[in-house]
């Protein structure tokens, strides 16, 4: 879908990435991670041709970049940027139905599209009408993404989406973004420097450092098999078991019989099942199924003794 070989880039005598090559799956949801200044989000440009690589090459769908039209190449790919982007004099519908506009759509087309993609990302009806100054910022990152999809992209990059919002917002919509992952299967390319973020919406991750790639796996592999000390660190060696148990469901570790009078779902995971014994001052949860049924229960020792084993 999306391959990166031997790319480099320089602004002035300063590399920015040095001799990247990577390999982006249709359908994945791939996090570049690593601290600021790292040349992740110099990836990204290089990617929607916003700028030129100075090496190597890159391919989007089997084509070369430097052979497609970097207008028509843009309007084919969805773009999230930190600071939002929105055109502060048009309303959010108008900023919605951007570049279906740019593309030609009719005036029909366009409208039910608009209404459609509102409605995916749960906008209300009536926020369509208001301008960007009267949404909240959370509001209006979701107004971005909107925009970004409008089209039916197949490539979504998104750069430090959620960066600035407040917690809640953040949540949120990171929650979204997993859900229409989910839904449309599109590919998505997403910038982040909060490691627990890029955890927890990642198919696969790349870490970087100083313009280089340092390691590339699916999250649960990356936790288990750091492949340096930088990544070891970055992701927070002492935090690293507790992170792995966001991978592993209660399910994997429920046995014997249903005793205890708190329950957790079967599908929750091993990190929320403790979290839940800790607020609860409990050492053991019932397990129960999709219909509410109790059906096993899981002891706190089932998810420490079981940690050599995720």
């Amino acid at each position: 879908m999306i391959e990166l070989r031997g790319v480099s880039k320089a602004f002035g005598a300063a590399p920015a990435v040095v001799d990247l090559s990577l390999s982006i799956g249709r359908g994945a949801f791939f996090v570049l991670i690593g601290p600021s200044g790292c040349g992740k989000s110099t990836v990204l440009r290089m990617i929607n041709a916003m700028i030129a690589c100075d090496r190597g090459a890159i391919e989007l769908r089997g084509e070369d970049i430097r052979a497609m039209d970097p207008v028509r190449l843009r309007r084919g790919i969805g773009y999230v940027i930190q600071s939002v982007g929105l055109f502060p004099h048009w309303t959010i519908e108008k900023n919605i139905g951007a570049v279906p506009r740019l593309l030609g759509w009719s005036r029909e087309t366009l409208a039910a599209r608009v209404e459609e993609i509102a409605a995916l990302l749960q906008i209300d009806r009536e926020l369509l009408r208001r301008y960007p100054h009267q949404l909240s910022g959370g509001q209006q990152q979701r107004a971005g993404v909107a925009r970004a999809l409008a089209a039916d992209p197949d490539i979504v990059l998104m750069d430090e989406p959620f960066a600035a919002l407040d917690p809640v917002s953040r949540a949120s919509l990171q929650d979204e973004m997993r859900r229409l992952h989910a839904e449309t299967g599109k590919t998505f390319v997403f910038v982040t420097h909060d490691m627990d973020e890029a955890l927890r919406l990642a198919t696969h991750i790349a870490v970087m450092k100083d313009g280089r790639l340092v390691q590339t796996a699916a999250p649960r592999d990356l936790l288990n098999r750091p492949e340096d000390e930088f990544v070891r660190e970055f992701f927070g060696r002492e935090a690293m078991g507790l992170r792995l148990l966001d991978f592993v469901a209660v399910r994997d570790r429920m046995r014997g019989r249903p005793r205890a009078p708190e329950t957790i779902g079967a599908d929750a995971s091993l990190r929320d099942a403790l979290a839940l014994m800790i607020e609860r001052r409990c050492s053991r949860l019932s397990v129960t199924d999709g219909g509410g049924g109790k059906i096993s229960e899981i002891d706190i020792a089932d998810i420490i003794k079981g940690q050599d084993a995720t």
